[in-house]
C-alpha cells in the first residue's frame, strides 16, 4: 500500500508541508518518524535525533486511523522511556524498504529477521536479501563487486579477517613473484622496451621499425621461458582467487551477518538498542577501504625499491 495511506494527515517535521499522495516518505529507522525523502537528505538526520536517548516514539495524529497489514504498530512508552511491551515492538525500518521487503518470508534465518539482516545490510539490502533467500533454496549466486574488486569488497563490507587474508593473498602473488630473477629480468626487460618505443615516438616510426619493434618484444618474451610462464602462472592464480571470491562472497556475507546479529541480540536485550547496533556494525565503509588501499599501494612501492637497491 502507498506510503500515504500510512501518512495521510501527517506533515513533514522538516518542511512541515502534509504529506501528499504521490510524496516520497522515509521513515526514521529508530523512532518512526516519517520525513520527505528529499528533506531527510537534506537535514542529514532524523528531525527528532536529540529525543532518541530519552525513548522517543511518533505516533499518528488522531485523524490518521488507517491500519493495514505492513503497519509497524508503536508501542506504549512507560515512565522510564523504555519499551513497555519490547518482546512484540520492532523499530521501524524506511518506509520504502519496508515495502520490498514484504515479498520476503519474516525470518531468514533461526531468531533472524529478515528486516533486522536489511537493517544489518543498509546499502543494497534488497538485492543482498534477495540473494540470501536463493542460496537458502540451494541456488548457485555469484558477487560482481567482490569479484572484481578483490580484496577491497570485503574492506567495504567490514569483513576485516577476511580482506586480511585475501589483500596478503594478492600482495603474495604481486609482489612475491617479483623478486624471482627470471620475472625481474622480464619486467625489466619490458620497462626497457616501452621506454625505447614510448608513445610519442611511435607516431614518427615507419612500419619497418613497428614490425621490428614488435618482433624484439615477442623475441625478449619467447626468450624468457621461466619468467613468461610465472608471470602467466601469477595470473592464473590471481584470478582463480577472484573467481572463488567471487562465488563464496555471499555465503561468507551471508554468515557475517547472521553471525553479527545473532551476537548483538544475544548481548543487548533492548531491541531499540540492537538495531542502532546493526547499524553500527554493519553497512560499508568507505574509509577502511581506502584505508587498505592505502596499505597496499605503500607495501608494492616499498618492494618495487627495495627490488631496484637490490639490483
Amino acid at each position: 500500500m502507498d506510503n500515504y495511506f500510512r501518512y495521510s494527515y501527517e506533515k513533514c517535521p522538516i518542511c512541515e508541508k502534509e504529506f501528499a499522495n504521490d510524496d516520497d516518505i522515509v521513515v526514521c529507522p529508530l523512532c518512526g518518524t516519517p520525513h520527505h525523502r528529499d528533506c531527510y537528505k537534506k537535514n542529514g538526520e532524523c528531525s527528532n535525533f536529540d529525543e532518541h536517548n530519552k525513548g522517543f516514539r511518533w505516533a499518528p495524529s488522531e485523524k490518521n486511523k488507517l491500519v493495514t497489514e505492513d503497519t509497524i504498530p508503536l508501542p506504549p512508552i512507560n515512565n522510564e522511556g523504555e519499551n513497555s511491551s519490547p518482546e512484540t515492538f520492532t523499530p521501524p525500518i524506511f518506509a520504502d524498504m519496508q515495502n520490498l521487503l514484504s515479498v520476503f518470508p519474516k525470518e531468514i534465518a533461526p531468531d533472524v529477521k529478515t528486516e533486522e539482516v536489511a537493517s544489518f545490510i543498509q546499502l543494497n539490502a534488497i538485492k543482498y536479501v534477495e540473494k540470501f533467500f536463493n542460496m537458502n533454496s540451494g541456488k548457485k549466486t555469484f558477487n560482481w563487486g567482490a569479484f572484481f574488486f578483490t580484496p577491497y569488497w570485503f574492506f567495504y563490507r567490514k569483513m576485516y579477517k577476511l580482506g586480511a587474508i585475501f589483500l596478503a593473498l594478492t600482495l603474495l602473488l604481486s609482489v612475491g613473484f617479483s623478486f624471482i630473477p627470471s620475472v625481474q629480468k622480464l619486467y625489466s626487460d619490458i620497462t626497457e622496451w616501452t621506454e625505447k618505443y614510448n608513445v610519442e615516438e611511435a607516431k614518427d616510426l615507419t612500419e619497418e621499425e613497428i614490425e621490428q619493434a614488435y618482433a624484439e618484444r615477442n623475441e625478449m618474451v619467447l626468450g624468457n621461458t621461466t619468467g613468461s610462464a610465472l608471470v602467466m602462472l601469477q595470473g592464473g592464480l590471481s584470478l582463480a582467487i577472484q573467481i572463488l571470491v567471487g562465488f563464496k562472497a555471499n555465503k561468507w556475507y551471508y554468515n557475517h551477518t547472521i553471525t553479527n546479529i545473532k551476537k548483538i541480540k544475544s548481548q543487548e536485550p533492548d531491541i531499540q538498542k540492537q538495531r542502532l547496533l546493526f547499524f553500527k556494525s554493519g553497512g560499508a565503509s568507505v574509509g577502511i577501504t581506502f584505508l587498505a588501499v592505502l596499505v597496499n599501494n605503500m607495501i608494492v612501492m616499498a618492494v618495487e625499491m627495495l627490488s631496484t637497491f637490490i639490483k
